[in-house]
């Protein structure tokens, strides 16, 4: 059985499961936010450590002993809803998240992109950066500091035409941030300069501005490789960060990306124990391709529907893949 761990509403697992049902394979949607309360988790460990994991929904009970892959299509994050009180609401929350992580980390099952732990790791932007140069990428020249003077050199250095972003990995959704502390890749402005001394109270990722010809967003799915282009100097909505989606201005086609490079795009999902990977690369005006960052979880459905590109087929017939033959490989 396939276990895919999402909300209701999805487009994509509906889609996902609609691909399973014409295969014949049995597949499951959980939705971690409904536990606990809708959605029950118990786990039995006999006198001897013999171990029985359930889950029981409104549609019936999973045995997850017999789960042989899961794909982690959304965070898995229990939500007590029927807790007034914030404190003990925030305990239960805290001990619903683990119980989740505990319990899918048990399992026998191949997990896409990978683990929950796996997904953390891979999420790391230094730990990518360094992987990335490693493997054989350019990079952009980067600093992350909480040292004004150090911050305020390599502004000097590199002409102060640089961007600021996040290190970690934000968004409303995951982190309880407001949508106003939620911020893209933005160029370095005269008031960030002005108050370049701030970076001493937050530590600050800063790294050299890449001249762009186009963006891509690579997804890589076990070893396949699906490069879309989006030429986003096309329009100032999307000129330093493509997620500021502009169909009216930007256009967005399938790329045909260098064997080396595609070769670069596996070898880094895989190195860092990945099975799926939503990458973020530029080519320069004279052709070169530089590494920005991997998202373990990278959203993909928008690729789908801008370029034809068969991603989610793709992530179904790896995940039957696993679910056939029980290998745990990154393939």
């Amino acid at each position: 059985m396939i276990v895919i761990l999402g909300e209701p509403g999805d487009v994509v697992i509906d889609d996902a499961i609609r691909y399973f049902d014409r295969r014949g394979i049995a597949a499951e949607r959980v939705d971690c936010s409904r536990f606990p309360g809708d959605l029950a988790v118990t786990l039995t460990f006999s006198a001897r450590g013999h171990a029985r994991r359930r889950l029981a929904t409104a549609g019936g009970e999973i045995d997850l002993d017999r789960v042989t892959a899961v794909w982690h299509r959304d965070v898995c994050a229990g939500r007590p809803r029927a807790i007034l009180d914030p404190r003990a609401r925030r305990f239960a929350e805290l001990e619903a998240e683990e119980v989740l992580r505990q319990l899918w980390s048990q399992l026998s099952a191949v997990f896409v992109p990978g683990s929950w732990e796996v997904i953390l790791q891979g999420q790391r932007k230094l730990h990518q950066l360094a992987l990335a140069s490693a493997l054989g990428f350019e990079i952009p020249p980067s600093i992350v500091t909480s040292d004004p003077g150090a911050l305020l050199a390599f502004l000097r250095e590199h002409e102060f035409r640089c961007i600021t972003k996040h290190l970690a990995h934000h968004s409303t959704s995951e982190s309880g941030l407001d949508d106003e502390m939620i911020r893209f890749t933005e160029p370095v402005t005269l008031r960030d300069l002005a108050a370049y001394r701030a970076a001493r109270l937050a530590p600050v990722f800063a790294q050299a501005y890449v001249p762009k010809r186009v963006e891509l967003r690579v997804t890589v799915v076990g070893a396949q490789v699906f490069a879309a282009e989006i030429s986003s100097q096309r329009a100032a909505r999307t000129r330093h960060d493509y997620r500021r989606l502009d169909h009216k201005h930007a256009r967005y086609t399938v790329h045909a990306l260098p064997g080396p490079i595609a070769a670069r795009c596996r070898a880094i999902t895989h190195a860092l124990g990945l099975r799926y990977g939503a990458l973020d690369l530029v080519v320069t005006p004279d052709g070169r391709y530089v590494f920005l960052e991997i998202n373990p979880r990278g959203e993909f459905h928008w690729v789908e529907q801008l370029t034809g590109l068969p991603i989610t087929r793709a992530i179904c017939e790896l995940l039957i893949a696993h679910a056939e033959t029980g290998v745990a490989d990154a393939s």
